[in-house]
């Protein structure tokens, strides 16, 4: 079984929290691979996985010792369970294996297995859940989960981009308001230059 690489975040963030502030509190115990912050974590709770298990077990050790902090304040985290760790207990369940999987796909590319029985066929059609349809539902299954990821990495990105945006926004806005403030206070000198020139003259 594959090792757990995502943690979820249960404690110490709220509707405002920036997604990019959590990923870059976490990103220093190793690559992110996807960081997930949605609105109220109450009903969305924010996960973030990592490249790697050992970085997120790294980071969670360091949650736990309470030295992770967003906007001062400690966040909690606990492990969270893969959507596709349960869709492997499913296939257990219903008597699916790898080697069904590689069939299944075989079969797929075969044409639906016209031609000859597939071995999980052969071995009564229990585990295919009667023949090509059971195949055809562990394919979309798994084609389901590549785009449940895929989805998520996309969405990642597209804030960071956001965020970026975002920030860049902020400098320029902040660029502009030193820029008028340093006009306004070049005027106001010549102002008072002028003021005292004219008073020396009188």
């Amino acid at each position: 079984m594959a090792l757990p690489d995502t943690i979820e975040i249960i404690g110490g963030v709220h509707a405002g929290t920036k997604r990019l502030s959590l990923k870059n509190a976490l990103e220093r115990y190793g690559e992110i691979d996807i960081c997930h912050k949605v609105g109220d974590p109450i009903q969305h709770t924010p996960w973030v996985r990592f490249r790697d298990s050992s970085s997120a077990a790294a980071a969670l050790e360091a949650v736990q010792r309470g030295e992770v902090l967003i906007d001062g304040v400690a966040i909690k985290a606990a492990w969270k369970e893969r959507k596709k760790d349960l869709a492997a207990i499913e296939r257990e369940r219903k008597g699916y294996t790898s080697r069904d999987l590689f069939q299944a796909q075989q079969d797929r590319e075969r044409g639906g297995g016209r031609g000859r029985q597939s071995r999980s066929r052969s071995r009564g059609g229990a585990r295919g859940g009667g023949g090509g349809g059971g195949s055809r539902a562990m394919l979309e299954e798994s084609r389901s989960r590549r785009r449940d990821d895929y989805d998520d990495r996309r969405r990642d990105d597209y804030d960071d981009r956001r965020d970026d945006r975002r920030d860049d926004r902020r400098r320029y806005d902040d660029y502009e308001d030193r820029r008028r403030d340093d006009r306004r206070d070049d005027r106001r000198r010549d102002d008072y230059d002028d003021d005292r020139g004219d008073r020396r003259r009188r």
